[in-house]
């Protein structure tokens, strides 16, 4: 599931098939980097690690759009680029480390080369997401993201899914129903292995405002790190979440 390589754009978008209702995207889903900033120091491995995209996301995100046939968005650069998850304030907007690993390329930035970064990126991308929602009017939203299992600078984390629950907790507790109830056995945590108290940024901006019903998830990589991995959990997925989304869970409650 390499992206090495090939035209860096702000966003891909996934066209709809007459599904209105729906929105399916993911902040992190390439590993893109500009030509100009050279790998950004960056060889080998690194530039397939997590550290720079959420290893699976993209095929899973697009193999639910498949299913619903809705509209999806993919950013189209690396987080080590610039975070789309992050505030512009933020201190790790562009990393200087990541997981213990230093990014050269991120290393005393210019106020204005973070700028043009922002323009170039990251306001593109968040533009459209904001674009695509006020089209739709009021979709169900399906945001993806994925986790290591065992960050280099972090114990091994041993849960399947994430639920990040901040303002629609009904929709995620019948998920996470859903996916516990299945054969697999799968553990389910809310709020982990991030906390949607504190990266939630892209949520907080464009969804929570406006009190969207949604699902923020996130998926242990080894369970989506080839196509066909992907594409399995991302048919799980479809199957649990195509009740919330048909009306049988209560109204969003805060």
């Amino acid at each position: 599931m390499r992206q090495v390589g090939g035209m860096t754009e702000p966003f891909k978008l996934i066209p709809e098939k007459g599904n209105h209702d729906i929105f399916v995207f993911g902040d992190h889903a390439s590993n893109q980097i500009p030509s100009e900033l050279n790998n950004l120091g960056l060889s080998g491995e690194d530039l397939t690690r997590h550290i720079a995209w959420d290893i699976g996301t993209e095929t899973v995100i697009r193999q639910l759009c498949e299913h619903f046939g809705c509209v999806g968005q993919l950013a189209g650069f690396s987080r080590l680029v610039i975070d789309p998850n992050r505030g512009t304030d933020a201190i790790d907007l562009v990393p200087e480390i990541s997981d213990g690993t230093k990014i050269p390329g991120n290393s005393n930035l210019s106020a204005k080369d973070v700028q043009q970064r922002i323009e170039r990126y990251y306001q593109p991308y968040h533009n459209q997401v904001n674009a695509t929602l006020k089209a739709l009017g009021n979709p169900f939203v399906i945001y993806i993201h994925s986790f290591t299992p065992h960050p280099h600078t972090g114990e091994k984390r041993s849960m399947d899914f994430g639920l990040l629950v901040k303002h629609d907790p009904s929709s995620a507790e019948v998920l996470r129903q859903n996916l516990v109830e299945l054969p697999q056995n799968f553990t389910v945590e809310v709020n982990e292995p991030y906390s949607a108290e504190y990266y939630n940024h892209t949520m907080d901006t464009h969804v929570t405002s406006p009190a969207l019903r949604h699902l923020a998830i996130e998926i242990r990589q080894d369970h989506i790190d080839t196509e066909e991995k992907a594409r399995q959990i991302a048919a799980l997925l479809a199957d649990c979440i195509e009740p919330i989304i048909n009306g049988t869970v209560s109204p969003l409650s805060t």
